[in-house]
């Protein structure tokens, strides 16, 4: 089949994340060729921090490519066929508020779950907004494939404001690295492996492995395995320790409901004060980050910048983050029908919920989009989690929309990390206090 060029506009182009991404797209040249390459960001110090090693990498292993990078919004969406989304509303700064804020109320301090969680997609709703918006005016036809966090909130949001858009995607790659670790430990290649899955983003549970060359399914195989070992990262040796405990908490969340194999962002609700003891509220996720990977990546750049060269410097490719982007927007280009984990409006996909979620489910990739794997009904206790979930995104949402505090309280104190109405006001207070640039309730 002939692969015609695209344009790509990769917004949140000064993230530390996009050099592995731009590795991804090397890699995977042949299988989803570039005529244009656009690197967005609205900040120009962070661009000019990652210019250099993106631009020589692309001269060296991509020539060709028309690349470039912008701060000017006006400029980032015209003619793009996809928009990868990878904005963080705040950058670092405020990710550590996020999560450090929380831990003072002895609450799970994280980014994406629990208050930090909310903080954070209060945050994300309007810049996402906004910049559906623009691409819209620039670029009609174009996908945008939302990998934007909170993912779950960020979904539920875009629905609402854009109902018949659609041509926008969520999609997160915690579903895809389990299944990558899955496949290290059965032994098979992840891309045999097709899952069936439900929930909601970072809320679900893995229900069937097929194992595509026999339809056995694994899972049962892997549950078996896991009762007796610790479940690790495929790239755990690579991993910090705050990780390998998550992974490690997938074991315990099992020997309690072992029907199904529960995402690892699982942990937070159901152990929120083991969790919340075990922080360290001087240093977080952010700060390992920071020290870890940003840190790393940056100096990489700086050697590429002082060098004009990347002679002797690694092609970073992101394994999980980066290949799935990759591997998403290839599927829809072609019509490859590949199967993924990914948000969509519920409709009658989970038939006892509410029709309006934004569930996570198994599905393939179409060049209409996705054609969804039906669930049917779930039990009691999924649903009753779930629909506390929902609810808890679905008022988050519509406190951002509205400016509405008193929505605010309410979807806190429905959140399983927080759940009491005192602490849900402190903490809302304060996250209200310095975010108060980005939103403010009344």
């Amino acid at each position: 089949m002939e692969r015609n060029n695209q344009v790509v506009t990769i917004v949140g182009c000064g993230s530390t994340r996009i050099p592995a991404l731009i590795g991804s797209l090397i890699n995977y040249k042949e299988r989803f060729p570039l005529k244009k390459l656009i690197l967005f960001d609205i900040d120009k110090k962070r661009i000019n921090a990652m210019e250099d090693y993106i631009r020589l990498t692309m001269e060296k292993y991509y020539d060709g490519v028309e690349l470039i990078f912008t701060d000017d919004e006006d400029k980032a969406y015209i003619d793009a066929d996809y928009v990868f989304c990878n904005m963080r509303a705040g950058n670092f700064e405020m990710r550590s508020h996020d999560e450090k804020i929380p831990l003072k109320y002895d609450l799970v301090g994280q980014e994406t779950c629990g208050p930090g969680g909310f903080a954070y997609g209060m945050r994300s709703i309007n810049a996402m907004i906004h910049m559906v918006k623009k691409v819209r005016e620039y670029a009609p036809n174009a996908w945008i494939l939302n990998y934007t966090n909170p993912a779950a909130i960020v979904a539920v949001a875009l629905d609402k404001v854009f109902p018949e858009d659609k041509r926008i995607l969520n999609i997160c790659d915690q579903p895809y690295s389990m299944i990558k670790s899955f496949a290290k430990i059965l032994d098979v290649d992840m891309y045999d492996i097709e899952a069936r899955y439900f929930g909601l983003n970072h809320f679900g549970w893995f229900t069937k492995l097929y194992y595509k060359q026999t339809g056995e399914d694994l899972l049962p195989k892997l549950k078996s395995y896991l009762q007796g070992n610790e479940f690790k990262p495929y790239n755990a040796e690579q991993r910090e320790p705050s990780w390998l405990k998550t992974y490690k908490n997938v074991n315990r969340i099992m020997s309690f409901f072992p029907e199904y194999l529960p995402n690892t962002y699982l942990q937070y609700y159901l152990f929120p004060d083991e969790i919340s003891k075990d922080s360290d509220p001087n240093y977080t996720r952010a700060d390992e980050a920071l020290s870890g990977r940003e840190r790393e990546v940056l100096e990489l750049c700086s050697k590429a910048r002082e060098q004009n060269s990347v002679e002797g410097l690694p092609l970073l490719v992101g394994a999980v983050h980066g290949n799935m982007m990759v591997e998403v927007a290839e599927s829809i280009a072609y019509d490859l029908k590949k199967v993924f984990v990914i948000m969509v409006r519920n409709e009658d996909i989970i038939s006892n919920l509410p029709s309006d979620a934004m569930v996570e489910i198994a599905g393939e990739l179409t060049k209409d989009g996705v054609v969804s794997y039906k669930v049917g009904e779930i039990d009691t206790f999924y649903k009753g989690l779930i629909e506390g979930q929902y609810a808890y995104e679905k008022l988050t949402v519509e406190a951002c929309l509205e400016s509405n505090y008193q929505k605010a309280l309410q979807a806190l104190t429905l959140n399983r990390t927080v759940i009491n109405p005192v602490k849900a006001k402190a903490v809302l207070d304060d996250l209200m206090e310095i975010n108060k640039d980005y939103w403010y309730l009344k």
